[in-house]
């Protein structure tokens, strides 16, 4: 850029050196001096017309009228000068600028103003912004005193001079200054819009303009103007920069980018220029020794009284931005209650200022992703509304309730008692429990809350959000309506589960998983028919841990799509490899997450599993939980793809989620698989009708039933007397690693032989 800008400057200092030649060379003959310079004038304003024609011909080139005007002011320019130069010739004297080159000028700046005047109108300026009006009213103003002042009033005083060359002067300040308020609002335009930057040497080419018409003006009130000197060089270079605006428009897409204007610069223009004509004004009314209300003084009143209503209305407005943001950052939109920015601004001050304790009850809703899942973020939303109104009408007047997150409240009390922190729980939780109503379902809330106490147990707001978390999710392992009080105990588990996280990314390529085999039992005859695969974890250093542990952290840091992709191929394989082996086919169940079931290339991923292992899809056996099938039409498209595979599907842990008939009725299902809590309770005394009904459930739908966690003989006979027909737990076998479930197999069929 800088390359393609430095020539107009060059050429500014060609001429420069020519108005100099002509004024040194031909000093001695007045008529040819003024020929000469006048004659470089005439060039460039040929040039610049040229130019500006050029651009206004080109079809792509939009504003054509703004244009034409423009290149019918600098073609009026200089025609103007071409009359003068003809007039010269033909006299071969020195003389002024005839009364046709004046009109001819004066015309020029009829087209200068239309075309401005055209441009502002298609590229219309929000005067609605109070700053860029005022600074446009403050450089008007002081313009108008100083132009009054210096040049209108002293011109009007003065009777040596015609009347015909006062009225050509008069004229030209009048247009002068309202080519001045368009070049004022021009320039705000630009920087607005980086694409208009090349109009800056249209700023200036008419900037220049009006100075050469201020100091012809001065000059002709203190009588020593000379034609050809300083006063016609400016006029000249403001024709060259006004024909550089057309001529570089046409690269202007290319460089937007490089003339772009940093915004600090621009801020630094709006604020320096306004209080820049201020001081101007001031100096030259000191400089008047005239303290009388004359046109100087009176203008800086008044730019001194609008820069007062200026700065009050942008103190205003600079208010009123601040509490909107304010409210923006620190309000939740759905609830209107404090964010959790509000929550650390706020705690944290009242934690510096007061000397007193807190407890924060960090409350989760839960199962709103599932429910923003199957009914929508509407429905989601009008949940989150409804608890937030719950809790404001319960919580009191001296707790703070923040919305921590999309599913999380904070509530912050102070001078609480144990006790009083207990009827609070208490008061939550009730409010809570009354159903949700939908246009179609009840939906039940369901929550947990984490409990810390401040300074006693977190002394630091990071360890208030830390402990609470961590009691949030310790409260979450318990039946729901749970909440539970940090302790020090809890520093520890948090501890091993950061480090359990970091060790379960890699726990698949360090070989720390295996899959563990339970058998599956036909209850009349005591063959095995299939097997559970369960996922085992040893750890390196906390050696076995818990799927109930560890499934639910693979779930919350995203591995279980990797973890259950693995498991899935392993049992695969396995069972396949049994088969090679000579045992009888058996059907191997693998359990799937509600996260795994919601990736969308969750089947793909089934049917790359049995392409790789060549199982044949009859021995496998997919099992879900009821959480998975609520909303039917999805879970039907996928579950009916893994039945289309030859794959079967078994409701897992049946009876203890919210199934419906019509979920059961209407979705490929196989085989419910009853929980192990209805199983503990069964004996001769209590034979529990909740398993009977069950069983005839399944049994009335063509379903298979298995019964799991059975342990004793007396459970397995009530359970086959009312019609279950599989089942499996420690009764029959514990689950075991692959190769001692191969032993347990060759035993299996040897003692199958031997009694036979």
């Amino acid at each position: 850029m800088k390359s393609v800008t430095k020539w107009p400057f060059l050429i500014l200092i060609g001429i420069s050196m020519m108005f100099w030649y002509g004024n040194v060379i031909y000093e001695g003959s007045e008529w040819i001096r003024l020929t000469f310079l006048n004659t470089i004038q005439l060039t460039v304003g040929i040039v610049s017309t040229f130019w500006i024609i050029r651009l206004y011909k080109n079809p792509a080139t939009s504003l054509k009228i703004f244009w034409l005007f423009l290149s019918m002011g600098t073609g009026l320019s200089f025609i103007g000068t071409l009359v003068w130069i003809i007039d010269l010739l033909i006299t071969k004297q020195a003389s002024e600028a005839p009364p046709f080159s004046y009109f001819l000028w004066a015309l020029c700046y009829i087209c200068y103003f239309i075309a401005l005047l055209y441009r502002l109108r298609k590229t219309y300026i929000q005067f609605a912004n109070m700053t860029y009006f005022f600074n446009t009213m403050i450089y008007m103003i002081a313009a108008i005193s100083i132009s009054y002042y210096y040049l209108l009033y002293p011109l009007y005083r003065i009777e040596e001079h015609s009347l015909g060359k006062i009225t050509y002067t008069v004229i030209f300040q009048i247009a002068d200054l309202g080519i001045l308020f368009f070049i004022i609002t021009l320039f705000y335009l630009i920087q607005f819009n980086k694409k208009n930057k090349s109009l800056n040497y249209l700023i200036i080419g008419l900037f220049l303009q009006i100075l050469g018409d201020m100091l012809f003006a001065q000059m002709m009130i203190s009588e020593n103007y000379q034609s050809g000197k300083f006063v016609d060089f400016v006029w000249t270079i403001a024709l060259l920069f006004i024909g550089c605006s057309a001529y570089f428009y046409k690269d202007e897409q290319k460089t937007a980018f490089e003339l772009g204007t940093p915004f600090f610069s621009t801020m630094k223009r709006e604020f320096l220029f306004p209080y820049l004509s201020i001081l101007v004004l001031s100096v030259l009314m000191m400089e008047s020794y005239d303290w009388s209300l004359n046109a100087l003084s009176f203008g800086w009143i008044m730019i001194f009284l609008l820069t007062i209503v200026r700065q009050g209305i942008t103190t205003s407005k600079n208010n009123k931005l601040v509490s909107q943001l304010n409210e923006v950052a620190y309000t939740d939109i759905l609830t209107n209650l404090g964010n959790r920015a509000a929550f650390l601004k706020e705690t944290q001050y009242a934690m510096d200022s007061r000397q007193q304790d807190f407890t924060f009850i960090l409350l989760q809703v839960e199962r709103l992703k599932m429910f923003n899942d199957v009914f929508g973020h509407q429905v989601g939303e009008q949940l989150i509304k409804e608890v937030s109104n719950r809790l404001k009408h319960t919580i009191g007047m001296n707790v703070k309730l923040y919305r921590f997150t999309e599913d999380e409240f904070m509530i912050v009390s102070s001078n609480k008692s144990t006790a009083d922190i207990l009827l609070l729980n208490e008061s939550i939780f009730d409010v809570l429990q009354p159903t949700f109503k939908t246009s179609d379902f009840e939906l039940n809330i369901i929550g947990h809350i984490g409990i810390t106490h401040y300074p006693k147990q977190s002394i630091s707001l990071e360890k208030v959000q830390q402990h609470t978390a961590e009691a949030l999710y310790q409260a979450k392992q318990y039946a729901n309506y749970s909440f539970v009080i940090y302790n020090n105990e809890m520093e520890s588990n948090l501890l091993r589960k950061l480090e359990m996280e970091a060790h379960l990314k890699n726990a698949i390529k360090n070989n720390q998983l295996s899959v563990y085999y339970q058998p599956k039992v036909d209850l009349a005859s005591g063959c095995m028919v299939g097997m559970e695969a369960l996922l085992r974890w040893e750890h390196p250093k906390f050696g076995w841990i818990s799927p109930a542990e560890f499934i639910p952290l693979a779930e919350e840091t995203g591995l279980i799509n990797e973890i259950g992709e693995w498991v899935l191929y392993t049992a695969a394989h396995h069972n396949k490899q049994l088969q090679r082996l000579g045992f009888k086919p058996l059907l191997v169940s693998v359990n799937v997450s509600a996260l795994q079931f919601q990736n969308p290339n969750f089947c793909n991923m089934v049917g790359e599993v049995i392409t790789k292992t060549k199982l044949d899809p009859e021995w496998l056996e997919l099992e879900i939980t009821e959480s998975i099938v609520q909303n039917i039409k999805e879970s039907f498209n996928i579950l009916q793809k893994i039945k289309s595979m030859g794959i079967k599907i078994s409701i897992d842990d049946f009876g203890t989620g919210y199934s419906s008939l019509n979920v059961l009725e209407q979705l490929p299902i196989d085989t419910l698989k009853i929980d192990k809590s209805f199983i503990d309770r069964i004996s001769y005394s209590n034979p529990s009708p909740m398993v009977k009904a069950i069983i005839e459930l399944a049994l009335n739908l063509q379903l298979n039933v298995v019964a799991e966690g059975i342990e004793t003989v007396e459970q397995k006979e009530i359970l086959y007397r009312n019609g279950c027909m599989i089942g499996q737990g420690y009764l029959f076998s514990r689950p075991v690693d692959y190769y001692t479930f191969v032993d347990f197999l060759t035993s299996y069929a040897q003692s199958n032989v031997t009694s036979s």
